[in-house]
């Protein structure tokens, strides 16, 4: 059976994906668990609280969605997939992309943990950006400006094009990590060897 932390976290994702995070509060969580509000500040103090275990899932999901397994051989089909499994992770967590700046701006605590992990997050991309130099699949940028601009052109992709496409009014489809992943090719296509074009 599932604990109580975990089917709170689920009802809530459930409900902010729904509605958003501002209209939501404990009482609709709880109310949706068909448990007492006391019931759930037992777990969760407040809901800034439960936002922050809804993040610490994604930085889990994109751990595992990022690693890269030691006898791997590094290749463009490679970040596709880690692109199109980051997309996965958006749509699954959508309320958060959907209210960062509102959820960024209410929880200094969340603020920290999203800015430390998206710096993390750069400097991954920058670092896969040399190792695909090194392995021959790009050729090399003209300097370091060149490659720090092309990794926070891949992030910005990485993490609004879903939010982009959701402001747009339309439901989000599968064709959406499609065309993300598209955009990626795109923003890499310039710099890629013959053979990986």
């Amino acid at each position: 059976m599932t604990d109580t932390k975990t089917r709170i976290l689920d009802a809530a994702l459930a409900l902010f994906n729904e509605q958003g995070t501002a209209p939501v509060t404990t009482n609709h969580i709880a109310e949706a668990l068909s448990i007492s509000p006391g019931n759930l500040y037992y777990h969760y103090r407040n809901k800034a609280e439960i936002v922050r275990g809804l993040f610490t899932r994604i930085t889990a999901a994109w751990a595992e969605n990022y690693a890269i397994p030691a006898s791997a051989v590094p290749d463009l089909a490679m970040v596709e997939r880690m692109v199109a499994g980051n997309f996965a992770i958006q749509a699954r967590y959508r309320f958060f992309f959907r209210d960062l700046t509102l959820l960024l701006n209410a929880d200094p605590e969340l603020a920290t943990a999203y800015r430390q992990n998206r710096e993390a997050g750069i400097a991954n991309t920058r670092a896969l950006i040399d190792l695909f130099e090194a392995v021959g699949v790009l050729v090399p940028l003209v300097d370091d400006e060149a490659r720090d601009d092309l990794a926070q052109l891949l992030w910005l992709v990485g993490d609004f094009w879903l939010v982009f496409r959701d402001t747009g009014g339309t439901p989000f489809a599968a064709s959406d990590t499609e065309q993300g992943v598209r955009l990626f090719r795109r923003l890499i296509a310039p710099h890629l060897k013959g053979a990986s074009r």
